[in-house]
């Protein structure tokens, strides 16, 4: 249900790139939207435009691979976020969320850790802990994320050189769970998901192909229970969706991902779902 909207709004950061999809009359809730390791802003306006279609008033920001941005996943700042922040204070939105999905979901958890302001978070395929970054395709030998001039700590890569094109050859689709499991965990990367101060909702999926989001999910969840965390939270997992997370998702990808080639209206019927309960979730659990 298309609701009014007004024209989009670029944005220019110090070290980021967005585009405001504003919603007419509303100023009382906004999510800051992210996207993966995919880079620069063309998956985050769909989100952002997802919501905005559904009267939600929604900030796509690119973190990597845009003009004013950084070029490869290592040491991005968490300081972005508190920037896009401020200035949608300024431009006098009351209460903000943050969604993203997959890097972005791990990025969003470590900016709603540190930045209390965000008093929403959906994370769409997390992982559990904070991962080594990317020079392109190569280990970065650093932490995908910072903060305060330091690197947040990490668990690097199981090797030097990974074997994505041997991974996607061997399994006949778009599939590098092998490269993201068995991994050797650095204890003090694990993401300390207790320390948000909002509701937090949470999407995974049994058919990941990148890396296994239910089992984080769940490890997430152990740790919110485990600390009796104080507000809503919510697990869902899919059965047919692959670990990309859009509720608008072109059909091409039915040729990378076999489930979604074979299941394609499951796929469509989960994706909606999951859009009704990001907005359910907006609109009545946040508060």
């Amino acid at each position: 249900m298309k609701k009014n909207v007004i024209e989009n709004i670029t944005v220019t950061l110090r070290k980021a790139d967005g585009v405001l999809y504003p919603v007419k009359d509303r100023k009382d809730k906004v999510m800051i939207v992210l996207s993966g390791s995919e880079g620069g802003l063309a998956h985050a306006k769909k989100l952002a435009k997802y919501l905005q279609t559904n009267g939600i008033p929604a900030l796509a920001l690119g973190y990597f691979k845009t003009a004013n941005s950084v070029k490869s996943l290592s040491k991005i700042e968490l300081e972005n976020i508190k920037e896009a922040i401020d200035w949608l204070k300024q431009m006098g939105y009351k209460k903000i969320g943050i969604e993203g999905y997959s890097k972005g979901a791990e990025y969003a958890a470590a900016a709603a850790i540190a930045f209390h302001e965000l008093s929403c978070v959906i994370l769409k395929t997390p992982s559990w802990f904070y991962s080594e970054g990317m020079n392109r395709k190569t280990p970065s030998k650093t932490s995908c994320w910072s903060y305060k001039g330091r690197e947040l700590p990490y668990t690097p890569y199981k090797t030097r050189k990974l074997p994505i094109i041997k991974e996607i050859i061997k399994n006949r689709e778009y599939n590098i769970l092998a490269i993201n499991m068995n991994k050797k965990i650095n204890p003090d990367s694990i993401i300390s998901i207790e320390k948000i101060k909002a509701p937090i909702l949470m999407f995974s999926t049994k058919m990941d192909t990148i890396w296994p989001s239910k089992e984080s999910c769940e490890k997430l969840e152990e740790r919110l229970i485990s600390y009796n965390f104080f507000y809503p939270y919510k697990h869902i997992c899919f059965e047919y969706m692959s670990h990309m997370m859009l509720e608008d998702c072109e059909d091409s990808i039915k040729y990378f991902i076999k489930s979604e080639k074979r299941y394609p209206k499951e796929c469509a019927r989960e994706r909606t779902m999951m859009g009704q309960e990001c907005i359910r979730w907006i609109e009545e659990v946040w508060q």
